[in-house]
């Protein structure tokens, strides 16, 4: 069997192409068992329930019971109301969606793994380069709007919010990650007030600063690293295409655009690095939409087999020795 880290990219509704990517490594024949897992917004979610102990099996399952419409609820004495209440959402709360399900889910679905608090996530790995303060199974990334920071939870609860990790709920960290902006509201997180000068802090989706934190599990030391992080990106390996031109015509066309450029922009230059883009997983999902929540069973079947695929054509020519080696030429 052989061992890797594991990095997801966020990109909503398309995570399910990351489960189908997992599946291939698990299908190998040499097995990836996976030691730890990072993610940005639905990257997050797949590597929380990952990191739980979920086995693959039943990951897939939750996600296909999962119905993603849900997502938008509502909030407020205007909830329900067709286009006014998410309307009313968006302008008196920052996100047309509470994402109060999004949250609960999390919770539930973590708790019956018996996942509550990052203690519940140490990883007793006495050989890790990382410190024992950052020993974890899971990492999540979110965006401190409040103070232009990106945290990387829960290495950064100590230092920048002046909380014990141990006492943090992960399901919290993982919502706060997947708070898409203009869709969920933004998240309060607790703070320490000698440390923030605050009592809380504003959290948006991890992916305004970083959707793809390909390095995170990366030595820093010089010593050689004791088996590979893969990526895995909801991207075809080239992104640039005419067709993805937009004319931006009105107030919320730029609004998406803007969004849409913040979330890829620092990530897509950092993949053009031969030695990340060798070891990541490239699936073209640009046929669906983050935000399309209301997925048929057939999307997400095809979503699950698009992943699939991408994680068999990684396989086929990728090679850890030759990557330890300096050949970063092995995707074609």
């Amino acid at each position: 069997m052989a061992d890797a880290d594991l990095v997801l990219e966020g990109g909503g509704v398309k995570g399910l192409a990351l489960v189908g990517a997992v599946a291939a490594l698990a299908d190998f024949r040499d097995p990836y068992s996976i030691h730890r897992v990072a993610g940005t917004s639905a990257g997050a979610i797949v590597a929380g329930l990952l990191a739980s102990g979920l086995d693959l099996a039943r990951v897939k399952a939750t996600m296909d019971k999962l119905d993603f419409s849900q997502f938008e609820d509502q909030a407020g004495f205007l909830a329900g109301v067709p286009i006014v209440g998410p309307l009313a959402g968006l302008l008196f709360h920052q996100g047309l969606y509470a994402g109060e399900f999004l949250h609960r889910w999390l919770q539930d679905t973590l708790a019956a793994q018996g996942v509550h608090t990052w203690a519940d996530l140490k990883d007793d790995d006495p050989h890790s380069a990382l410190p024992p303060s950052r020993r974890y199974k899971l990492v999540v990334i979110v965006s401190d709007i409040s103070r232009g920071l990106m945290l990387r939870l829960p290495w950064d609860y100590e230092e920048l919010l002046g909380v014990d990790p141990d006492t943090a709920s992960v399901a919290d960290a993982i919502r706060a990650s997947a708070s898409i902006p203009f869709f969920f509201r933004p998240w309060i997180m607790p703070t320490n007030p000698a440390v923030t000068g605050h009592d809380h802090i504003v959290c948006a989706d991890g992916g305004l600063l970083s959707n793809y934190p390909m390095a995170i599990f990366d030595r820093h030391d010089g010593k050689p690293a004791r088996w590979p992080t893969i990526g895995v990106k909801l991207s075809g390996r080239s992104t640039i295409r005419a067709q993805d031109w937009r004319p931006d015509n009105n107030n919320l066309e730029l609004a998406m655009s803007l969004l849409t450029t913040m979330l890829g922009a620092h990530d897509r230059a950092y993949v053009s690095d031969p030695q990340a883009s060798s070891r990541t997983i490239f699936i073209d999902t640009s046929n669906y939409r983050a935000t399309d929540f209301r997925l048929s069973r057939q999307d997400k079947d095809a979503l699950y087999a698009l992943g699939l695929a991408g994680g068999k054509k990684f396989l086929a020519t990728w090679d850890w020795e030759k990557w330890k080696a300096g050949d970063y030429t092995m995707q074609p």
